[in-house]
């Protein structure tokens, strides 16, 4: 289906309206070295030196702190964001080295196979249909080429730490500020459903106390995998 057909009458999810709300109001807005201070794992993750002269998608990309990580080490990125706040932002952050405009994770505005590698931090997990976004990641991409996503890890330390120390309400604590906004807990179970047919690597991030611990009790959640050709069907063959 061409992106075109697809962007006639879809609606706005719940989830969105609450995205845009809170970061609106609440715009994560940090400098690149406090960013990276509190996420000293991001640079291996995100892989940002290793797609020079690739056409780089970040999908959610905020403030513009990783796509311009990206565009520094000679990527051709280009940032999508739902937030007015976090675009006017985004793009007095990275001036000309990148490119940022409005969009929807769920309805992304290029065409089929536009893309080499697509990245998306912290984004999925705040989606009520997220299937949705990842059949825009196949999408955009082209064959062979590369998705990395990062989302909140069910198993992990932190839900019970704000559990014991905010009760019932404690998702209200995960993000910047108390504003509603939808989440979702990943399992590795869950994403490998999600992402089918492609077969993904995951791999834990974020432990603040033991670094080596991370592989099972990290917060952050990194599924990794490739698009594959899809096949044909010979003629008279329904697929």
């Amino acid at each position: 289906m061409t992106n075109s057909a697809r962007s006639q009458s879809v609606p706005v999810a719940k989830a969105a309206e609450l995205a845009q709300r809170h970061w609106n109001e609440t715009p994560l807005h940090l400098e690149e070295s406090k960013r990276y201070s509190a996420y000293p794992w991001l640079h291996e993750a995100a892989e940002f030196d290793k797609h020079a002269g690739e056409r780089v998608l970040e999908i959610g990309c905020g403030t513009g702190s990783d796509l311009l990580q990206f565009a520094k080490h000679g990527a051709i990125a280009t940032g999508i964001d739902i937030t007015g706040e976090h675009i006017r932002l985004a793009r007095e952050r990275v001036g000309d080295l990148a490119r940022v405009c409005h969009g929807d994770g769920t309805d992304v505005p290029f065409p089929d196979q536009s893309f080499d590698y697509v990245y998306s931090h912290g984004v999925l997990h705040h989606l009520d249909q997220p299937r949705r976004m990842v059949e825009e990641i196949f999408r955009v991409l082209r064959t062979g080429g590369r998705f990395n996503v990062h989302v909140y890890a069910l198993w992990s330390y932190w839900p019970p730490v704000l559990m014991l120390k905010h009760g019932w309400n404690w998702k209200r604590w995960i993000e910047n500020s108390r504003k509603p906004v939808h989440i979702d807990l990943y399992s590795g179970r869950k994403l490998r459903r999600l992402f089918t047919p492609a077969n993904i690597s995951l791999e834990k991030y974020e432990f603040r106390y033991i670094r080596r611990l991370e592989r099972w009790l990290g917060w952050f959640l990194v599924a990794k995998g490739i698009k594959k050709a899809t096949r044909e069907a010979p003629a008279g063959e329904t697929p």
